[in-house]
């Protein structure tokens, strides 16, 4: 086994003869997010947090509003879960953290669930909820052409497809994408797939699972896109990058492929791969240092982006 954390290593542990994601119901597996949000330290305070809902292509899309006092932009947030999971409470002592230690207010969009609303869902909810949000800031307490897109895992796919058609659309100028673990290469060709197929929480059957479920060879084909960023036919141009990763994670590669493919194109990539840690461990604030620190990580090249926009 390769190195893990000293304190992850009872999750393994205690995972071992539990059933994996992809052998349990839908149902079952935002029932058990849930159960672990609960079981996890609240967020700080923040001085104004707000359920509100945006226009979307089938109807309104719920977002949640974190926004300090006078923040210098915005982020629009994009929780994980394969794109079957997750929704604004699961994300929200990460947007909470985040708002706190960047300043800037965070949009937290509850995008369409699959298999309810398989692809491209998520991404029509994601793009329309971006537009909306940068076009209507000044009526929300920000500047919302000072604009970044966070998302983790599930969620770093939609920030990183939003990137995409927001440079080709020519609108909204995004100052920054951070990118947690993002899944960006449906193709699922790479090595850590296999490296970390079993016994690190997240196995290489879930990721199958979970891009099967969101609709790979049903409802779109691992060479689109939209689905795979990575295999845009540019990505010149796009907004620069901060990309997380995890050592024991099967989707490792994709960060270190996305990263690459940024740099070779021109854009500027900084990525950052947290040793001994899992999937999932940026949420995990209050049980590993290495959350807090990526998250401060990720915070303060926020505000230094947007910053430098001003």
């Amino acid at each position: 086994m390769n190195f893990v954390h000293p304190l992850l290593r009872q999750l393994i542990e205690a995972s071992r003869n539990q059933p994996s994601l992809a052998d349990v119901s839908v149902e079952s597996a935002r029932n058990q997010i849930a159960a672990r949000t609960a079981s996890r330290p609240a967020g700080p305070a923040i001085d104004h947090v707000q359920n509100l809902s945006v226009p979307g292509p089938r109807g309104a899309i719920p977002v949640r509003l974190y926004r300090p006092e006078s923040p210098p932009g915005v982020a629009v947030a994009f929780h994980g879960g394969g794109w079957f999971m997750g929704n604004l409470d699961s994300f929200d002592a990460t947007c909470r953290h985040i708002a706190k230690e960047s300043g800037l207010a965070i949009i937290s969009v509850d995008y369409r669930l699959a298999p309810e609303s398989p692809f491209p869902a998520a991404v029509e909810d994601a793009w329309a909820a971006t537009q909306w949000i940068a076009a209507n800031g000044r009526s929300l307490g920000f500047d919302g052409r000072r604009l970044v897109l966070m998302g983790e895992s599930a969620g770093g796919n939609l920030a990183a497809v939003v990137s995409l058609m927001a440079r080709d659309a020519g609108f909204p100028e995004v100052c920054l994408q951070a990118l947690v673990y993002p899944a960006v290469d449906a193709r699922l060709e790479i090595p850590s797939l296999d490296q970390f197929a079993e016994g690190y929480l997240q196995t290489k059957r879930d990721v199958v699972y979970a891009y099967r479920t969101y609709g790979l060879n049903t409802t779109v084909e691992a060479i689109d896109w939209r689905l795979s960023p990575l295999l845009a036919p540019s990505h010149a141009g796009v907004a620069p990058a901060i990309i997380i990763s995890a050592e024991c994670d099967a989707i490792r590669d994709d960060a270190d492929r996305y990263s690459q493919r940024l740099i070779e194109s021109g854009v500027t990539s900084t990525h950052v791969r947290y040793s001994g840690m899992l999937h999932m461990f940026f949420g995990m604030r209050g049980i590993v240092l290495d959350a807090a620190i990526a998250q401060k990580q990720v915070a303060l090249a926020m505000r230094d982006a947007v910053m430098g926009n001003s």
